[in-house]
């Protein structure tokens, strides 16, 4: 088992063997404008429905609820916060929203709200990011970094979040 191998490894003086938690395919800058992954650029693009290029509070949150209809309520009462946030006046632009909505797939899919994903939950909310497709990252264990030692179980930080976001396709 893997708390086995982490036990043995720890017994060796080794660092323990990463925990794989979701795959992703890096993408060329050209098909990714500004380092925005293409999913976050096409999901911009179907939440943008008036077609000015900028999200309202009204468009993003209409977006979200449609498409997590079991949201939390932790996580929607923290729509308006992180729209504040990360809006430029009264819209997000592409930037903005990336950074919005990686911090909302992170609270939504926080199921028992401690601030940190254990490995299926990122798993989920990844393998929601990716459109369905099952995913792998490799999440290397940490103290205080990409995965946080709590119960023996491993766990994954905002900032480790914020960067398998960033690197999915």
């Amino acid at each position: 088992s893997l708390a086995r191998l982490r036990r043995r490894h720890l017994a060796l003086g080794m660092a323990p063997p990463p925990v794989v938690v979701a795959t992703a395919e890096a993408v060329a800058p050209a098909a990714s404008p500004g380092g925005v992954p293409a999913r976050t650029a096409a999901l911009f693009r179907k939440y943008d429905a008036d077609g000015s290029g900028g999200l309202s509070f009204a468009e993003i949150e209409k977006a979200l609820c449609e498409d997590f209809p079991s949201m939390p309520a932790y996580a929607r009462e923290h729509l308006p916060v992180a729209f504040k946030q990360y809006a430029e006046g009264e819209t997000l632009s592409l930037p903005g929203f990336m950074k919005m909505h990686a911090a909302f797939l992170f609270r939504n899919f926080d199921v028992d709200a401690n601030g940190v994903l254990d490995l299926a939950e990122a798993e989920a909310a990844l393998t929601w990011f990716a459109n369905g497709s099952p995913t792998q990252i490799a999440v290397p264990p940490s103290p205080g970094g990409a995965a946080a030692e709590g119960s023996g179980e491993q766990q994954v930080s905002k900032r480790w979040f914020w960067e398998m976001y960033k690197a999915m396709m």
